[in-house]
C-alpha cells in the first residue's frame, strides 16, 4: 500500500508557477531545484513526479527527490528544456503540475524490515526520497549508488548521510574505478546480496539494462522488486499514449513509473524502447550480473 492511496491526484494537478528557491550543483552535468509548491510536498511519495516548464522552451518530467525544505529535483544537461533550466537562478519561475504517477510501494509492517535500495546514473533522485522515507517508516537499509565516474555520483553525499540515520551499508560502485567497486550500481547490490542477502523488498531507478540486470540478479534470491522507469513523457497524465509499454496500455506516466518487476515480462522492458516521436527502438544494453 503506498501512503496515498486514498488520495486523488486530480484535486491538485493544475499547473502552477512558483519561484525557484534554490539550485545546487551536484555533479558536472547535473543540478538539484528546489521549488515552492507545498500542495505537491503535502501529498508526494517516492517514486512519483512532477511536470516542470521551462517557459518558452518546453515541459519536462522530473522525479521527486526532496520534499524537505520545497520539492526537490534533479535535472541532468541532455536537451534544450534542461539546457535553459540549468541557467535559471534562485528566484526565477517555473510551471509544475503533481505529483504524477504511482510511487514505490513500502512492505507491511509485519515483514523483516530491511531494503535494498538501488540507483544508478541519473536514477539517484527517487531512491534518495525512498532511502529518506524508509528511514522515517523505521526500515533499515542498505543502498546500492552506481555511475560513469566518481565526479558522477549523483547524492553520493545525501547517502553518506544518512548512514548516521539508518543507512545500513552504502556501498558504490563505477565505470572507471575511480570510486568503489569498479563496474555497475548492479556490481554493488552483488556486494550487498554475497555479504547478506535478507531483504524484504528491493527499489531501484536507473537505466532500463541496468534494471533489466538487477531483474535477472534478485530473482536468484527471490527478492520483490520494484522498478521506476524513464519513458518520453509528453503529458503526464495517460492521456497521449506516447509511453504505453504493453498490450494492456499500461502508461509509464499514470500506472508507473514504478512498476513491479515481475508485472513487466509481457512488456517493452529491456526489449524495445521508444523515440521522442513514439517509434520503438530495439533497447540496446550489456547484460551482465556478474
Amino acid at each position: 500500500m503506498t501512503m496515498n492511496d486514498n488520495f486523488n491526484p486530480s484535486a491538485i494537478i493544475r499547473p502552477i508557477v512558483t519561484p525557484i528557491l534554490g539550485v545546487t550543483t551536484e555533479t558536472p552535468r547535473t543540478k538539484a531545484f528546489t521549488i515552492s509548491a507545498p500542495s505537491i510536498g503535502k501529498h508526494a511519495v517516492p517514486g512519483q513526479f512532477v511536470m516542470v516548464w521551462v517557459p518558452g522552451i518546453d515541459e519536462i518530467p522530473m522525479s521527486i527527490s526532496s520534499v524537505n525544505q520545497g520539492v526537490e529535483f534533479a535535472a541532468a544537461r541532455v536537451g534544450d528544456a534542461t539546457t535553459q533550466l540549468h541557467k535559471l537562478k534562485k528566484g526565477d519561475l517555473l510551471g509544475v503540475r503533481g505529483p504524477l504517477g504511482k510511487g514505490f510501494v513500502f512492505p507491511k509492517a509485519t515483514e523483516e524490515k530491511i531494503m535494498l535500495l538501488v540507483a544508478g546514473g541519473c536514477g539517484s533522485p527517487p531512491i534518495a526520497f525512498a532511502a529518506t522515507m524508509a528511514i522515517r517508516m523505521g526500515f533499515v537499509v542498505d543502498v546500492a549508488l552506481g555511475a560513469t565516474s566518481k565526479a558522477e555520483l549523483l547524492f553520493f553525499n545525501r547517502f553518506k548521510d544518512l548512514e548516521t540515520q539508518g543507512v545500513r551499508r552504502f556501498v558504490v560502485a563505477t565505470d572507471d574505478g575511480s570510486d568503489g567497486l569498479l563496474g555497475t550500481s548492479v556490481d554493488a547490490a552483488t556486494f550487498l546480496l554475497d555479504t547478506d542477502p535478507a531483504y524484504s523488498a528491493c527499489l531501484a531507478c536507473g537505466p532500463e539494462g541496468m534494471l533489466v540486470n538487477l531483474n535477472t540478479l534478485l530473482q536468484k534470491y527471490s527478492i520483490p522488486l520494484q522498478v521506476s522507469l524513464e519513458r518520453y513523457m509528453k503529458c503526464g497524465v495517460g492521456l497521449c499514449g506516447h509511453c504505453i509499454i504493453d498490450l494492456e496500455g499500461s502508461r509509464v506516466c499514470h500506472e508507473g513509473p514504478v512498476f513491479d518487476a515481475k508485472n513487466l515480462e509481457e512488456s517493452d522492458f529491456g526489449k524495445v524502447t521508444r523515440d521522442a516521436t513514439g517509434k520503438k527502438e530495439p533497447l540496446q544494453f550489456e547484460s551482465n550480473t556478474s
